[in-house]
């Protein structure tokens, strides 16, 4: 792929190739625990074949470097938002599914994309995936974060409005993904500031009224207030701050880090990646790897902490030989295209708020 000198562009490359990166180092050992992955590969360190067949929500060809469902959600994604323009809202997002749907004729495409296209269509009125917590919607969103770089409250607010292919608190978790990419592109940003911000937009989001607060003051039955996000991502970040080494890290989580028996829950998926962020204080590599290794749905995982740390460094972060394999195994996604148009809208939309904040300015002063 060719370089670039523009810092915006290079992490905005980071973030989308790097999550896909993540994604196709996960995949092949996905669904597997971690005590299975050391059994069979020992430590996962570079990008494998699958030895699974193709399926629907996991990857459609077997050579190493083939991403699977998270980056493919991703690029509809991403395409929804340019062609709203920036202004992308639920309704786009489902126009991007259809069109994906009628465009591709094979099964393994139509049938990867069929659940969402109907959740689109429904919306709040059917249950996606027989309404589990999935984390459908925040494991290929991170170009939400982009689109409001360096503001999570607006990334959380957009990637809530567009997290119908899921259910229950999984909208929230999809929201807090989003706002942890912005806030990664915010200057100065640390993987812990990049947790407090995250999870500050989610606060921000919450519309609790003057009656529903007394009531938590006053009667005991109401202090639990089903926040799962927070418990599992503070318990998480607790424990990556006590065990530096993702080895240990995996192992003290396992147990805590699990409130269904849904293997691709969202918050967990959040928790993981964003402890492994913490962990290995931001380390694209490291953290990715981390992910990888940690079993149940890493890809998952690794896809998240790989848009994460590849918009906190930039695409030089990004192993090279990594990113290569991966863009070539995958010729249908037009990975670096996507993320270079994404920058150029970003640009265009900060110029006209620019402009505007400008103008309202000289009123000001005036």
């Amino acid at each position: 792929m060719t370089t670039t000198a523009d810092r915006l562009e290079a992490r905005f490359l980071g973030s989308v190739i790097g999550g896909a990166v993540g994604d196709a180092l996960g995949g092949p050992v996905e669904g597997l625990d971690f005590t299975e992955i050391d059994a069979r590969y020992g430590w996962v360190d570079d990008l494998l074949p699958y030895e699974k067949a193709p399926s629907e929500h996991a990857h459609f060809t077997n050579h190493p470097g083939s991403v699977t469902d998270d980056t493919r959600l991703h690029a509809i994604l991403v395409g929804a938002i340019l062609d709203a323009d920036g202004d992308v809202v639920a309704g786009d997002l489902t126009r991007a599914l259809v069109t994906y749907e009628r465009d591709h004729g094979d099964t393994l495409s139509r049938s990867f994309v069929e659940e969402y296209v109907l959740k689109g269509l429904y919306r709040g009125r059917k249950l996606a995936f027989g309404g589990q917590p999935t984390n459908g919607a925040v494991m290929g969103n991170g170009a939400i974060g982009l689109l409001h770089a360096a503001d999570p409250g607006a990334a959380f607010a957009v990637a809530y409005e567009l997290a119908f292919v899921t259910d229950g608190y999984a909208k929230e978790s999809a929201g807090i993904g989003a706002a942890a990419v912005s806030a990664a592109m915010s200057p100065g940003a640390t993987p812990l500031g990049i947790v407090d911000a995250a999870l500050s937009a989610a606060d921000r989001f919450r519309r609790d009224g003057p009656l529903w607060r007394q009531t938590i003051v006053e009667h005991s039955w109401a202090k639990f207030e089903g926040r799962p996000n927070h418990v599992l991502i503070e318990t998480a970040v607790a424990a990556a701050r006590r065990n530096g080494d993702v080895r240990v890290l995996r192992e003290a989580l396992y147990p805590v880090l699990k409130v269904s028996p849904v293997g691709s829950e969202a918050g967990q998926s959040v928790a993981v990646a964003l402890a492994m962020l913490v962990a290995t204080d931001g380390d694209y590599r490291a953290s990715v790897l981390g992910a990888v290794n940690y079993g149940r749905d890493n890809d998952s995982y690794a896809t998240i902490v790989g848009a994460l740390a590849g918009a906190l460094h930039g695409i030089e972060a990004v192993p090279a030989a990594w990113r290569d394999t991966v863009v070539s195994a995958n010729p249908d996604i037009d990975l670096e295209g996507l993320a270079r148009r994404l920058a150029t809208l970003v640009r265009k939309r900060h110029a006209q708020r620019a402009a505007v904040v400008e103008a309202v300015g000289g009123l000001i002063a005036s």
